[in-house]
Formats: C-alpha cells, sequence, structure tokens
C-alpha cells in the first residue's frame, strides 16, 4: 500500500508541474470580442460556417471558453473547449452557469458548449470542422501531430501568429490584418490538405 501511495503522489506531482510548465509555456491570453467577431465573420463568408448545423468548433487552450461560448451562443453549433488550467475551467462554466439564467439566451445552444479538462497535445481532431489556436511559436513544434490529425477539408485558425512551415500538410487560405490604435494583429485561416 505504502508504494501504491508513493506512486500516486509522484504521478500528481509529475500532473501539477506539467500543469505549472505547459501555463508558463502558454500563458492564457484572452482574444477579443472584436476580433471573435471578425474570426466567425470569415468564417460564415469564406469558409462555409452554418448557423445551426451539426458542425463542430474546438478551441485547443480554450482559457475562460470566451472563443466556445461565442461559438455556441452567435452560429449554435457544438463548441468544445480543452484547457488544463482548473482555474480557467471553472471561470468558463461560471460564464456558461451565469448564461443559463438569463432568459434571452437559448438554453439549447448553451448545451452545445463542453469544456474539457485535457492536454491539447493529446487531441484526435479529426471530427472538428473548426480548429482554434492562439499559440505562442515557440510551442508550435509541439502541435504538428495533433494538427495533422484533422480531417481533410477542417479549417485551423491561429489568432496572431503565423502557423510554421513545418505543417505542409496545411495551406494558408486567409491572412486577415486587425489594426486597432496602431497595433496590428494578424489571423491566419489554414485549411488541411
Amino acid at each position: 500500500m505504502k508504494i501504491f501511495r508513493h506512486i500516486c503522489k509522484k504521478t500528481m506531482e509529475h500532473k501539477n508541474a506539467y500543469v505549472i510548465q505547459s501555463q508558463l509555456d502558454l500563458p492564457f491570453l484572452e482574444t477579443p470580442y472584436t476580433d471573435l467577431e471578425v474570426i466567425f465573420k470569415t468564417l460564415k463568408e469564406k469558409f462555409g460556417l452554418k448557423l445551426n448545423s451539426k458542425q463542430k468548433f474546438i478551441d485547443l487552450g480554450s482559457g475562460n471558453g470566451s472563443v466556445i461560448i461565442y461559438s455556441a451562443l452567435n452560429y449554435n453549433i457544438y463548441s468544445v473547449g480543452i484547457e488544463l488550467n482548473i482555474n480557467l475551467i471553472n471561470e468558463a462554466k461560471d460564464k456558461v452557469n451565469r448564461l443559463k439564467k438569463d432568459k434571452t439566451i437559448k438554453k439549447k445552444a448553451l448545451r452545445k458548449i463542453k469544456v474539457k479538462n485535457e492536454d491539447l497535445f493529446i487531441q484526435n481532431l479529426e471530427k472538428y470542422d473548426f480548429i482554434y489556436i492562439f499559440s505562442l511559436p515557440t510551442m508550435q513544434r509541439s502541435l504538428k501531430h495533433v494538427l495533422i490529425t484533422a480531417k481533410e477539408g477542417a479549417i485551423i485558425i491561429s489568432y496572431k501568429y503565423k502557423l510554421s512551415n513545418n505543417f505542409t500538410f496545411l495551406k494558408l487560405r486567409e491572412k486577415q490584418k486587425l489594426k486597432k490604435n496602431d497595433i496590428k494583429t494578424f489571423i491566419y485561416f489554414y485549411e488541411k490538405v
């Protein structure tokens, strides 16, 4: 029994260290609401995002859930967030619970929001039509094995940072420049080919 407890304790220590290191490597940075409007308008106009469809959206590193909440409420599609930080997951769930109390919000759309406490680096993306990532360039080398699992035709949205040329299975389809207060932000839309 002592050995079992020792193994469990070491496993928890390892997991906690991994969570802390992942937060240092990929800190939570929220996508501004106005930028979400541009992203989803582009997905609708150029990449076939349909209101009330069976399409699926995933946010890798979903933070407090803003992107998936926007997706579900405005397009009524299945929207999944993958997040390792339990505090951000709780914040996302609190947002959804507050929205459930709002009589103007469609409860059906809120049921399409899922937040999972999982590692984004072990995801299989084959069932998603739209994949959102706000990743720092330093972590991109660790994304290849995840993004390669996306189905052909899936659209990968990379906020702020262009994906590396190592992603030979992705084709850049659209690049948008947003400018606010003399600050330029880029949004990249890739297609899995």
